[in-house]
């Protein structure tokens, strides 16, 4: 048995004006009735919980057994050290971990562009502090193992089956680069019908992954959680839903509007309205957008009381809807 026809999302924007590498709104729409809330939350917890990333994971630093220790000339302890460290944001293209080095020397402050990392690794922010020397004669040498993960992972778990030589010390790594994901549903218009669901999507991440590749990742993830329920040999089948002409309806619909919703001033309204021919004293009668485009130029100064101004008034309303005088709009108005 074939399922009706169901309404998909056909599109997803970006807001253009404020996309950057660590934020971009998104525009999914149209979507049935229900379903804006439904897929907004999926995709806001697949980008929050699961979106992988890269960590420091390992650290060994050179006459440093335990992490609560200091370094001689070294402004910050270890344990802040270690946090600097945390705030480092990285993207590892590699399936395989990583070693990173950060050999310093001299009196100064010293960030993360000071490290000595392999081609596979990408720092988004340089210039995140790591430690200040105070002495011009110290040296400080600092080995950091990156890999990828997700989420949260406590230190003791990668502690887990590893032969690391003593002085290793084991990070709390969170891997995900999402920082933050807020999602709104609005209403939508499809033809006829205002019932319908859009998302605005606003997705905050560090900079290592950007916005649009995070939203795939999280998109991947639902689509594999729900391929297992749908076996190959009992997939149904949608009816082919009927095409339609979007810009034709968009019209069609813009022609049916009642020359009120124009914003029209009081005096060219009552003589559309209530106005009646020069030329033959009849009434005029123009209630639908359709009536008055049908007429030509010279026809609307034919009615009584319209005058120019009035006349150009209407033109630029009907320009800012992408309208003007004599038009055949019969074919357009009738359904096929």
């Amino acid at each position: 048995m074939k399922l009706k026809p169901f309404v998909l999302p056909e599109k997803i924007e970006i807001e253009t004006e404020t996309v950057s590498d660590t934020y971009t709104k998104f525009i999914i729409e149209p979507l049935e009735k229900g379903w804006g809330h439904t897929i907004g939350n999926s995709l806001r917890r697949g980008l929050l919980s699961s979106i992988q990333g890269a960590a420091i994971t390992q650290v060994r630093i050179d006459g440093v057994l335990h992490e609560f220790s200091t370094i001689p000339d070294v402004l910050e302890d270890i344990p802040q050290i270690i946090m600097n460290m945390k705030k480092i944001h990285m993207a590892l293209l590699s399936e395989t971990p990583k070693l990173c080095n950060f050999n310093v020397k001299g009196k100064g402050a010293f960030t993360a562009k000071d490290m000595t990392v392999p081609p596979e690794v990408n720092i988004s922010n340089p210039n995140q502090h790591i430690l200040t020397v105070t002495d011009s004669k110290r040296s400080v040498n600092i080995e950091m193992r990156v890999e990828n993960g997700r989420g949260y992972v406590p230190s003791e778990r990668l502690k887990r089956g590893q032969n690391a030589p003593v002085g290793t010390i084991f990070l709390d790594a969170f891997f995900s680069p999402v920082k933050k994901v807020n999602y709104t549903v609005e209403n939508t218009r499809v033809l006829d019908r205002s019932d319908f669901e859009k998302i605005l999507l606003e997705v905050w991440t560090d900079g290592s992954v950007k916005p649009d590749e995070a939203l795939i990742q999280s998109a991947t993830i639902i689509k594999n959680h729900m391929t297992i329920m749908i076996p190959t040999q009992k997939e149904p089948e949608f009816i082919p839903e009927e095409k339609f002409d979007k810009d034709r309806e968009r019209l069609r619909e813009l022609l049916q509007m009642d020359i009120e919703e124009l914003e029209l001033s009081n005096r060219a309204l009552n003589c559309l309205k209530k106005g009646r021919s020069k030329r033959t004293g009849e009434r005029v009668s123009i209630k639908k957008v359709a009536d008055l485009v049908r007429r030509t130029e010279k026809e609307m100064l034919n009615i009584e009381n319209f005058g120019r101004k009035s006349l150009d008034e209407l033109k630029k309303v009907l320009e800012g809807i992408g309208l003007s005088f004599g038009l055949d709009v019969d074919s357009i108005i009738k359904k096929e």
